[in-house]
């Protein structure tokens, strides 16, 4: 029988490790993106400056809430 090297918990720790720091990466660039389209509607006033702004929130809260669901699961 061959050893499983997968199933190790070394590499299982440090998957899971690996996926946080990712998804903590991303949360970090979501709230990037809240902050230059703030920029960016103060200085280019439209229609669409609201929507936008509002997209951006709602994926900046999906994205930190990404961080906690796999903070949970894994």
């Amino acid at each position: 029988m061959e050893p499983n090297f997968f199933g190790t918990s070394a590499i299982l720790i440090f998957g899971k490790i690996s996926i946080l720091i990712i998804l903590l990466f991303y949360a970090i660039f979501a709230l990037m993106i809240v902050r230059q389209v703030d920029l960016m509607s103060k200085t280019l006033i439209t229609k669409v400056s609201p929507i936008l702004k509002a997209f951006s929130i709602v994926h900046a809260g999906i994205a930190i809430g990404l961080i906690i669901l796999a903070w949970g699961i894994l």
